[in-house]
Formats: C-alpha cells, sequence, structure tokens
C-alpha cells in the first residue's frame, strides 16, 4: 500500500501548469495526483512575500493575525515530495503546518515549504499570483 502526501501551496504551485511540470520532470514522466483537485485553504500566523527579483513568493512565520492563502493539494507520492524538495532548494524547508481548508473551523494537518534564508530578500508587500500567471504565460508562449 502506497504512503500518499498533502502540502499547502501558496505561490507558483497553485497553478496546475507549473505543478505538472515539475511532477511530470518537465514531460518525461506520468503525473499521478489531480492537479486540479487542490481546495482552497488558509494558513494563519504566517505571511506571504515577494522575493526581490523573482516571480515567486516566500512565506514567514508572522503574528497570529497574518494568514497566506493558498491551495491544499492531497494524492502527492513520496516520489513527488522528494521533486518538490529538489525544486523549492536551499531557501525553503518543508515543514508540518495546520491550515484551514474552505468554511472549515477545523485545521487539517499537512506540510509546506517556508522561506529559511535571509529576510532582506523579501520585499515589503505580498506576492501578486495574477500578475505571475501573466508573465509565466507570456514566457511559455515566446
Amino acid at each position: 500500500m502506497s504512503t500518499e502526501f498533502s502540502c499547502f501551496f501558496y505561490g507558483s504551485l497553485i497553478f496546475p501548469e507549473v505543478m505538472g511540470r515539475i511532477l511530470s520532470d518537465y514531460g518525461k514522466e506520468k503525473i499521478t495526483v489531480h492537479l486540479n483537485s487542490g481546495a482552497p485553504a488558509v494558513l494563519k500566523g504566517y505571511k506571504r512575500r515577494q522575493v526581490r527579483g523573482a516571480w515567486y513568493p516566500a512565506i514567514i512565520k508572522s503574528n497570529e493575525n497574518d494568514e497566506a492563502k493558498g491551495i491544499l493539494l492531497k494524492g502527492l507520492s513520496y516520489n513527488d515530495i522528494l521533486k518538490l524538495d529538489d525544486y523549492e532548494g536551499d531557501q525553503y524547508k518543508r515543514e508540518d503546518v495546520k491550515v484551514f481548508v474552505g468554511d472549515s473551523l477545523d485545521p487539517i494537518s499537512t506540510q509546506t515549504y517556508v522561506w529559511i534564508d535571509s529576510a532582506n530578500m523579501l520585499e515589503d508587500k505580498d506576492w501578486d499570483p495574477t500578475e505571475f500567471k501573466k508573465k509565466f504565460e507570456k514566457n511559455m508562449i515566446n
């Protein structure tokens, strides 16, 4: 019996096109998780920030009033998690967190990638997923 994992995503990986590239090793492997099955979720006590000079964000621990919005994706395999660890690199650490899915008042235990590099590399503004999507689509066409 295989073990399945879940993970909270709040940045570029909320987009199935991006997640699909990572999990399929850029088209070399079959994807087993349903990429469009992510449920809207909120991570309380963290804030999402734009990484300076990059298209992607990071989350950092913050005060209890802050929250980061994203998706909870279930059904990830151990191999998927290894690919995601590699994609996130040394600037992030996968940590156990609790997220609130939809209108539920009961948090769900999962994992997410938390920024561990210098806070000076983060802008003092939230990451804009709409702006990312425009840039991503423009670069995919060209």
